[in-house]
C-alpha cells in the first residue's frame, strides 16, 4: 500500500528537492552517469536522483551522496529503498485493537 503524504511530508519535499544546490547537483549528477542508471546501466527505464545518506539523516546534496538510480517497479531505487525499510517513514506494524468486555454479540 503506497504511503499517504500529509502536509509535512509535502512542505519537507518542497524545502528539500526546491533547492537551488540540489537541482544543480542533480543535472551534475545525471552528466556524470550519462543518463543511465549507476546500478544496472540501464537507460531504458525513467530515471532518478536519491540520495546515499538520506537527508532525513544527516545526509546532504553534494554530489558525492547523489546516485542515479532506475525508477519504477522493481527497479534499483526500489531495491534500495526496500532494503532501507521502505522510505523516510517506517510502516507501523498493525495492532490487534484492545479487548473491551462490552463488546456485543
Amino acid at each position: 500500500m503506497p504511503w499517504k503524504k500529509t502536509p509535512a511530508d509535502r512542505q519537507r519535499d518542497a524545502q528539500v528537492y526546491g533547492s537551488p544546490e540540489y537541482k544543480r547537483n542533480r543535472a551534475a549528477a545525471l552528466r556524470r552517469a550519462d543518463r543511465r542508471c549507476e546500478e544496472c546501466g540501464r537507460r531504458d527505464r525513467s530515471l532518478q536522483t536519491d540520495h546515499i545518506i538520506p537527508v532525513t539523516q544527516g545526509g546532504t546534496h553534494d554530489l558525492a551522496n547523489l546516485k542515479v538510480l532506475c525508477s519504477g517497479p522493481g527497479s534499483c531505487h526500489a531495491k534500495k529503498t526496500a532494503t532501507e525499510g521502505g522510505g523516510y517513514r517506517k510502516r507501523s506494524t498493525p495492532v490487534d485493537p484492545p479487548f473491551s468486555p462490552r463488546t456485543q454479540w
